[in-house]
């Protein structure tokens, strides 16, 4: 089958990595979801360990193949759809071989949804922020996003060779466990802003987005004296720290 440059296709064709994503979490009587199912491949596994697997497919031509590949299962249900217009609740665990062009859609959505677990496999690169700690060159606002909703395993690097097309970069086996609701409270503007300056203090770095804080810069200046943390770098404030600045904020920024 020929992949779609346009939907990002990579197939997945070493069956011993499908089989490790999914000896990552126990699945006896588990109803799971799979994005982007393609042709089959980490399905069967599924399939095999799974009380349930809804599939998620987007690509029309690719069904006929799937369908053929779980053909001797009954535990599958097959959805032609988009994933980002799927519903991801109701299920016990959410698995996949996420497009690298959509990666971060298709995370913000299972992190924003009530499945307890995750286990995806992502470009390495993208994997490698996620997990990444304050004062490290990766640490981002993916990692707060991320580190702010879950616990982040990288489970096992996966060799490009494992894929078909052969992507350029290496991937990776990514576990999340989700926290309970009591995670902390940010600020998202907050937290983008300070991340476009990520290498200067958040003195600094509020400074800098007047424009995008609808101040003068001048205001935007003493609004960020009033902060405690306001001469720590950005890249190094930790998720407790990035909390207790947007409770400060929320005190001093300007009301609409």
């Amino acid at each position: 089958m020929r992949a779609s440059k346009k939907l990002g296709q990579c197939f997945l064709v070493e069956g011993a990595v499908a089989e490790q994503i999914t000896e990552t979490i126990d699945l006896e009587n588990k109803s799971v979801l799979e994005i982007g199912a393609g042709t089959g491949q980490l399905t069967a596994f599924l399939a095999a360990r799974a009380k349930k697997v809804t599939a998620i497919e987007v690509d029309a031509k690719l069904v006929p193949e799937l369908r053929a590949c779980i053909s001797s299962f009954g535990n599958v249900a097959i959805i032609h759809a988009d994933a980002l217009n799927v519903d991801f609740n109701g299920y016990d665990a959410i698995f996949g071989n996420l497009p690298y062009n959509l990666s971060t859609p298709l995370l913000l959505k299972i992190l924003e949804s009530d499945a307890p677990t995750a286990v995806l496999l992502l470009q390495k690169e993208f994997a490698e922020r996620m997990a990444a700690c304050p004062g490290s060159k990766d640490y981002s606002r993916l990692s707060i996003l991320a580190q702010n909703n879950a616990r982040i395993e990288l489970i096992a690097e996966v060799p490009a060779s494992c894929f078909s097309p052969q992507p350029r970069v290496n991937s990776a086996i990514v576990l999340l466990d989700k926290k309970p609701a009591g995670r902390r409270k940010l600020d998202e503007q907050l937290v983008s802003i300070l991340f476009q300056h990520k290498n200067q203090t958040v003195r600094n770095a509020i400074t800098h987005s007047a424009r995008q804080l609808a101040v003068e810069k001048k205001d935007a200046k003493e609004l960020a004296e009033k902060l405690s943390l306001k001469d720590l770098r950005v890249r190094d404030l930790t998720l407790e720290e990035l909390a207790k600045l947007s409770v400060e904020w929320l005190k001093v920024k300007p009301r609409r």
